[in-house]
């Protein structure tokens, strides 16, 4: 009879215990794959409000793999010589939205932030910049939208 009761316990924690696995395996699978990069549509838009009106405004259209917590490199316009020196450095974080703030080490006295803002289904980024020792500013503002990627047609 405690043979019997053993055996019974035994399998009423095995099944607990793999109960509680599926529900784990359930909670964490969408953050996983929330972290995970992800190709994306996405579309920049870059204005130097400093420059003449028909070199001012420019848009640049690609597909590009981001991963929505690390955003840091997103901007194209931080691979410029200008900004060699300079990187985006997280500030904070929460579910709907990320800031950055524009580190640079070149003493130059370039400012700026990035802010994100994270929607059901695309993403939305700004950077704001002013360089250093000039009255002058830039902005960048990247829409990230999920390609639709469809293999062998």
């Amino acid at each position: 009879m405690k043979a019997i009761r053993q055996a019974r316990s035994r399998k009423t924690a095995f099944r607990f215990a793999g109960f509680g696995l599926l529900i784990l395996s359930w909670s964490t699978a969408p953050s996983a794959q929330e972290s995970r990069p992800r190709l994306y549509d996405v579309v920049t838009e870059t204005d130097m409000p400093h420059l003449e009106e028909n070199l001012r405004y420019a848009v640049r259209r690609e597909k590009h793999c981001l991963d929505r917590h690390d955003l840091s490199e997103a901007f194209w316009m931080l691979g410029h010589a200008s900004l060699q020196d300079c990187r985006l450095v997280k500030a904070a974080e929460d579910a709907g939205s990320a800031t950055y703030r524009l580190q640079c080490d070149g003493g130059h006295g370039t400012t700026g932030d990035a802010r994100w803002q994270f929607e059901a289904g695309r993403m939305n980024g700004t950077l704001r910049v002013r360089l250093g020792g000039k009255n002058m500013t830039f902005y960048q503002r990247i829409t990230a939208t999920p390609a639709d990627v469809t293999v062998g047609r």
